[in-house]
């Protein structure tokens, strides 16, 4: 026996439209955030200009800037798939597909 939905599923291309831009500006601040910190290090880096210090400075790189352009790695993928998304339609057709599977069961 079929199941169906009790209710229909919509797509509200405004609100995908409201999250890619959301996530653009995201990404925006996420490099401009990854910039300023490098600066900072690159500041750090120079007021400990010895060999202890170099040390620190691989160290404090890691745990300074790695985590930003982790995120920032994150934020453009999902930046990317939802204009991917949004440009060919990939949901309606998804839904599209599903109703007329349901049609033929």
């Amino acid at each position: 026996m079929a199941a169906y939905l009790s209710e229909d599923l919509v797509i509200d291309e405004e609100k995908f439209n409201a999250a890619a831009a959301d996530m653009t500006a995201l990404k925006k601040r996420t490099a401009a955030l990854k910039s300023k910190l490098e600066n900072m290090y690159d500041d750090l880096a120079g007021a400990m200009n010895t060999e202890a210090g170099k040390e620190a400075q691989l160290e404090a790189k890691k745990v300074l800037l790695e985590p930003v352009e982790n995120m920032s790695l994150v934020v453009g993928h999902i930046s990317e798939t939802l204009n991917m998304i949004i440009g060919k339609g990939y949901y309606k057709d998804v839904f599209t597909g599903f109703e007329e599977l349901s049609h033929l069961l």
